[in-house]
């Protein structure tokens, strides 16, 4: 169904974005935005959006055919910004200056950077589209003046990340920064380590007491005989360890109650429930056996065939080794 001028007034602001992004026009911006950029597309003559649409196809065709060297070390970089176009379109276009947005984004960005997919120029590029109008200028003063991604950074943080927001910032990530019940450990390990790297928090033992502190009580329950962590590594180590012991505690769960009660009160040797039912007057085992008559349930003293008449006539139990039978 073809979009009219005013049926795209109808859509959703995700609506907005697709319909954007399908004409090949920037996706970023608040609603109005995205309605009066469609509005404009869809007023302009359709020879022209012929026309343009036949000049994309043409670039990126020559593309193709010669493509450009933007790799780090000088090889094709047609493919490696097609991946990295890729990446950027799952990351939400930051739509606020307020620190704790701009720390977001930049994290999830950073992250794509270390994959050195093209040069520092060609990624702060890419990277325009998706933020607004005080980080724009500041990144186009970035391009103009042909910094490193690593200065870019650097500037990003005195101009936008003061002491008084970054100290702020620090406490609420790493004190305030709750491991949820269900949530991956690494997920969470990942997301602080991220941000407290680019926020420049240097205190690496006291940022792991920290994370271990704020792990989940049914984590920590799992950790309490475990030797403390005093790094990374030995806190991912640590998460290895918990792992495998909720990996087995699921299991026994799974197996059932008869397994993971191996002995103890009620059962044999193999976890299976005790039958207690036999004869009353069946001897009970451990009983005293007498050794006058070899029986069971009484002692020689209280032996009945103790005072049986002496003579040729032998006693019944005379002779006889305890625990035969006659």
């Amino acid at each position: 169904m073809a979009l009219s001028a005013s049926g795209l007034y109808w859509l959703s602001a995700e609506q907005l974005r697709v319909e954007c992004s399908e004409r090949g026009l920037s996706s970023s911006g608040p609603v109005h935005v995205l309605q009066g950029r469609l509005a404009d597309y869809l007023k302009a003559d359709p020879m022209d959006r012929k026309e343009e649409q036949q000049g994309t196809q043409a670039s990126v065709a020559a593309a193709i055919l010669n493509p450009v060297s933007e790799g780090p070390h000088g090889d094709s970089g047609f493919s490696r910004t097609q991946v990295l176009s890729d990446l950027l379109k799952q990351i939400k276009p930051l739509s606020s200056e307020e620190p704790e947005d701009i720390l977001r984004f930049f994290v999830k960005v950073d992250e794509i950077r270390d994959l050195g997919l093209v040069g520092d120029r060609v990624f702060i590029t890419r990277i325009l589209p998706f933020v607004p109008g005080g980080l724009l200028q500041f990144l186009g003063a970035c391009l103009r003046e042909e910094h490193s991604w690593a200065v870019c950074k650097a500037q990003l943080l005195d101009e936008y990340f003061p002491h008084f927001v970054r100290e702020r910032l620090i406490r609420d990530l790493i004190v305030f920064n709750f491991h949820g019940e269900g949530q991956s450990m690494r997920v969470y390990f990942d997301q602080v380590f991220q941000a407290a790297d680019f926020l420049r928090y240097e205190a690496t033992e006291q940022l792991v007491d920290r994370v271990v502190m704020n792990l989940h009580p049914q984590v920590l329950s799992q950790a309490a005989f475990l030797e403390k962590p005093r790094s990374r590594k030995e806190l991912y180590r640590l998460v290895g360890l918990i792992e495998e012991k909720f990996s087995v505690l699921k299991e026994r769960s799974r197996l059932g109650p008869e397994v993971t009660r191996g002995g103890g009160n009620g059962s044999d040797c193999g976890g299976r429930p005790r039958d207690d039912r036999r004869d009353p007057r069946a001897p009970v085992r451990g009983s005293v056996r007498c050794w006058q008559c070899g029986q069971q349930g009484h002692v020689r003293r209280s032996c009945p065939q103790r005072d049986a008449p002496s003579g040729n006539v032998q006693r019944p139990g005379a002779g006889r080794v305890p625990g035969q039978r006659s």
